[in-house]
């Protein structure tokens, strides 16, 4: 018992040590009428609170039918897969007078690098074209159905920013009590 109580602290005084970094979270919530996504703000009995790039709506716990929790991508970056051109550097003046690398391959003629350089991009433009629909793909992190249970609203506020700058850490280690306790023969 002891040993689960110093480990509990222990925890704690990690997190509040290395500070709390707060993880925001995509909220698409699915109303009687419409569908309102942004960042899940804050949860209390009544009202579910979304920041929609700055403005915050306030939507009725009892007009909600659904909420998914996704978590925010950053914009796709085309990525340059394969190599355009040749480095003029690269190259060194051998004994019979030609230019040549360090592997003692010939610099390429004007043709070779316009070749290579087409196909480097027409070859870079189909890999980011085969990417970025995956790229688009983002799961539900969570999902909660509000008409079938209104108790997880208490879950549902792990998500919001407003609970992860100010966690209710009694109430957390009371449930985390009775777990332990639920555990003893």
């Amino acid at each position: 018992m002891k040993a689960s109580y110093f480990t509990i602290i222990l925890v704690l005084i990690l997190n509040i040590a290395k500070g709390q970094h707060v993880k925001p979270y995509l909220a698409v919530v699915k109303t009687q009428s419409d569908k309102q996504k942004g960042i899940l703000y804050k949860v209390d009995s009544t009202h579910v609170i979304l920041n929609d790039e700055g403005t915050f709506n306030k939507i009725a716990v009892a007009d909600i039918k659904r909420i998914q929790i996704r978590i925010p991508k950053k914009g796709f970056k085309t990525v340059d897969f394969l190599k355009i051109g040749s480095d003029s550097q690269e190259y060194k003046m051998n004994s019979h007078g030609k230019m040549v690398d360090k592997n003692g391959h010939e610099i390429p003629t004007v043709e070779e690098e316009l070749a290579a350089t087409f196909f480097s991009v027409i070859g870079t433009g189909i890999a980011n074209m085969l990417v970025w629909p995956i790229h688009k793909i983002n799961p539900n992190q969570a999902n909660f159905n509000l008409r079938k249970d209104r108790s997880k609203l208490n879950e549902l506020s792990y998500y919001s920013i407003y609970y992860q700058t100010h966690p209710d850490v009694l109430m957390e280690l009371k449930k985390m009590k009775a777990i332990s306790a639920s555990f003893k023969p």
